[in-house]
């Protein structure tokens, strides 16, 4: 290769490298864990509530947490997935389109049991189409849906959690 695409090839990574920097874009790591709640565990009640907990205990690892039986801990209420027919056939009178919608409630509670972030509510949207043609398509299609929604749900926990400014500021 000559020298001349090298320089063309350094000169492209280092501009991208500046571009991602600069529009904010980074690799998660602990790092992004605020020091209070470090060590955090997840717990979820409801009949959505121990999915949506796993999902945000795999996120909480993905960035690095290791949760401990000490640590303080989102605690998951009264979370459960709602589902309405938003679009109909009018041949046929078959529902083609479904809203799922969950439905939760989040708070932190520090490891001396004090609540650290009081109950915050959390709703999430998504559809999905029906195919009659491929009914056996369309049941992976909801359980896909049912995960995606659980992993859209601990996103917004955690961004919550994990950006909220009093877990972001350092102790003295």
């Amino acid at each position: 290769m000559s020298r001349t695409r090298q320089w063309r090839r350094w000169w492209l990574v280092a501009g991208l490298a500046l571009l991602l920097g600069g529009c904010g874009f980074h690799l998660q790591t602990g790092a992004t864990i605020p020091p209070k709640l470090t060590g955090l565990r997840v717990v979820g009640s409801g009949s959505a509530g121990g999915s949506l907990a796993e999902a945000v205990h795999r996120e909480l690892q993905r960035d690095g947490n290791k949760a401990t039986p000490d640590g303080p801990q989102i605690q998951i209420d009264s979370a459960y997935v709602s589902q309405r027919i938003i679009s109909m056939s009018p041949d046929s009178g078959v529902a083609l389109e479904f809203l799922n919608t969950l439905h939760a409630e989040f708070s932190v509670i520090g490891s001396d049991q004090k609540v650290l972030l009081a109950a915050q509510p959390l709703l999430i949207e998504n559809s999905f189409s029906y195919n009659s043609a491929s009914p056996l398509g369309t049941n992976e299609q909801q359980v896909t849906v049912q995960r995606l929604l659980m992993e859209q749900g601990a996103r917004q926990i955690l961004r919550q959690v994990l950006n909220n400014p009093s877990f972001r500021q350092q102790a003295p």
